[in-house]
């Protein structure tokens, strides 16, 4: 008997952006854009919130959340991409080494090949399993006196793999090596501590896993860890300075924030601290296991994800035998209205290591936590009549 098409969208790509959002971020936004001004730390202002407060709650819980132990060392930015590219363009000089997972993303891959042709940064990949987990005994020998930093994706928005990022950074505190962690795919859904993890620099974006809007991310700088600034301008305060007040996080934040997309995290980041991220990761895993069964099972669907839940978690990668990425990912999309992405994922080097670059890449699906069970397995039903 044939699938029934829903009316609406099955989404299924939150690995992109995360939907639906907590109704608590809907009515934190709706309520923003009608009574506040949406500016902070430039002036005096009567609504009933306060969006100074506000800018100042959300970074404390920014720190409950990754156990950040001085909430002034979170730093707002645009994006996930932004903060890495602070990172890694306000610290690395001519001559310096990076180290990488063998399944970055263009955030950092394209950051690093910019900054090797144009100030001679090098860059190193690092020994993997054949799910791209990183060997962390294999960085001793990656080593070399021009390394400065150790920079990976905690979790790869193509295949899921999970790295291990406190036996890594264990190991980067032992070679006395700055470890920066990429978590794009995973602040919000996936338990880090950046002290426990030894974390010198996280990154994350606010629209994915932090449940918050496009245009929003965060930056962790421990202590020790100043890159240059990328952009100077107004801070709202010292106006009598023309250099930057050298306070953080005004250091990092010159121009008007986003102060709509700060009180969207505000909201989402109570919701996921009052759920818990490991009820959330659970919850999420759950749903991502009963497909990655379902298509390993199939003797069609070939998997690029690992399937060993202790190596996997989010974004799901597979092809089907025969047909190219874009044909499956357009049927999905146009004939059973499900929300996927197929291609190259903005990560070609996650595709060289899985040798999917000549087929055009990967078909990719990421349920979440609040992804409808249904969906879920309406997804498999799908896969089934595709392949039937």
């Amino acid at each position: 008997m044939p699938v029934t098409i829903p009316e609406g969208q099955v989404y299924l790509d939150n690995a992109s952006t995360s939907y639906p959002k907590p109704e608590c971020v809907c009515t934190a936004v709706a309520q923003a854009v009608r009574e506040v001004g949406l500016t902070t730390g430039r002036g005096k202002y009567f609504s009933r919130i306060n969006p100074d407060e506000v800018v100042l709650r959300t970074r404390a819980k920014v720190a409950r959340l990754l156990n950040i132990p001085d909430p002034n060392r979170v730093i707002f930015t645009y994006s996930a991409t932004d903060g890495i590219n602070t990172a890694l363009f306000g610290l690395l000089r001519e001559g310096d080494e990076v180290l990488v997972s063998p399944l970055e993303h263009h955030a950092v891959s394209r950051a690093l090949h910019y900054l090797s042709k144009h100030r001679e940064v090098r860059f190193k990949v690092l020994a993997a399993d054949a799910g791209g987990a990183v060997i962390p005994e294999g960085i001793r020998e990656a080593v070399s006196p021009a390394t400065k930093l150790i920079c990976l994706s905690h979790i790869s928005n193509v295949s899921g793999t999970v790295q291990p990022i406190v036996e890594i950074g264990a190991e980067a505190e032992r070679l006395g090596i700055p470890f920066m962690l990429d978590a794009a795919q995973s602040a919000g859904s996936h338990p880090i501590d950046v002290q426990e993890a030894k974390v010198s620099i996280l990154a994350a974006p606010g629209h994915k896993s932090l449940l918050g809007l496009p245009g929003t991310g965060i930056l962790y700088l421990a202590e020790g860890m100043a890159p240059e600034p990328l952009r100077v301008g107004g801070t709202g305060s010292y106006s009598h300075l023309y250099d930057l007040p050298s306070e953080l996080p005004t250091f990092y934040e010159s121009g008007t924030p986003n102060v709509l997309g700060i009180i969207a995290l505000d909201a989402s980041l109570g919701f996921i601290l009052e759920t818990g991220v490991t009820e959330i990761e659970r919850v999420a895993k759950a749903k991502q296991r009963r497909i990655v069964e379902h298509l390993a099972r199939l003797g069609e669907a070939e998997m690029v994800s690992p399937t060993d839940p202790k190596m996997h978690s989010g974004p799901i990668a597979f092809n089907i035998r025969g047909r190219k990425p874009p044909e499956v990912g357009n049927i999905l999309a146009e004939h059973y209205r499900i929300a996927n992405r197929a291609g190259l994922h903005c990560a070609p080097m996650a595709h060289d290591f899985f040798g999917t670059t000549e087929l055009g890449g990967a078909v990719r699906v990421s349920p979440a936590y609040l992804t409808p069970d249904e969906d879920v397995g309406y997804f498999c039903d799908v896969i089934d009549e595709i392949l039937g």
